[in-house]
Parts: structure tokens; sequence; C-alpha cells
């Protein structure tokens, strides 16, 4: 089932702050895509659905906007030529757009496109435990890869 912006409950995307990421998807990729997700269950954390020329990631529980993906079409492929953050998420929690564009490259992939991408997960993040950062961001279990932050290369423990 295609989902549209009345499948679930969402906000309108207001503002947002750009994302450096960029990508181009063969025709059946982008088929996949305006597909979109209409949540089935608890775990699962994104309503996602396509209105020309957008592509909007909202959060089920409470439908508010994360990203909006603008995507240009031709017959053979289709290019993201832009992505923005809600402004009001970005206010919030100082997060920085490269790693913000690395979690939209994971739910394009794996929620949609049915990859098996790692899940990138934030350089410095101390969590209780593997996968908890990433089950509440996602609702998914993939294999995680550390952030870009590495430690010196004297320091071996």
């Amino acid at each position: 089932m295609t989902a549209s912006s009345t499948s679930w409950k969402s906000e309108p995307f207001q503002e947002g702050i750009p994302i450096p990421y960029q990508a181009v998807f063969t025709g059946e990729e982008f088929a996949r895509l305006k597909t979109g997700l209409i949540p089935q269950q608890m775990e699962d954390k994104w309503f996602i659905y396509y209105e020309e020329p957008h592509l909007f990631f909202h959060r089920s529980w409470t439908g508010k906007p994360v990203y909006r993906l603008t995507i240009k079409s031709t017959p053979k492929e289709a290019q993201i030529v832009e992505v923005l953050w809600s402004k009001d998420l970005e206010a919030a929690s100082n997060a920085d757009p490269n790693y913000q564009a690395q979690l939209v490259d994971f739910l394009l992939s794996n929620l949609l496109l049915g990859q098996q991408k790692p899940f990138p997960v934030p350089p410095g993040l101390k969590e209780p435990a593997p996968g908890v950062f990433q089950h509440s961001f996602s609702g998914s279990g993939y294999r995680e890869v550390a952030g870009q932050a590495k430690k010196p290369w004297w320091r071996i423990w």
C-alpha cells in the first residue's frame, strides 16, 4: 500500500536546515521510495510518504516532521537535490548535519529500499547497551558502525 499524507497523523514541515546529502536512484528504486512507509506496530518509528517532488519523514508516535527530501526525476532515474532537517529539531539538539546525512542514508537504504546498511552510531555516544540508540531512533536492529571519532594511534585500549 502506498503511503500518502493522510495515511497517518502528521504535522506539516515548516522550515529546515540543509543537510549535505545527495543520491541518485534507478527508476525501480524511485518507485520503492514513492511507496513510503506506514507504521504497522509500536516499533515502527517512522511514517514516510511522497508528494511530488518531496519525500517526507515524520516520527510515527508524534507526527512531528523530521526530514524533507526534494527529488528530481527523469524516466530513467531520480536524484535527491535537497535535504532539509526540521529547524525545530536542529535547534533542540545541536547535532551535526553530516551525521544527519548518514541517518538519512540509513533510513532510505534500510527502511525503503530493503538494504542492510549498518547503523551509524554517533561519535562519543555513551549508551547503556549496544543497539539502544538505534532502536530508539529507527526501531531496527541492524549491525552498527562507530561514528567518525577515532582514538589516537598511541591508545591501544
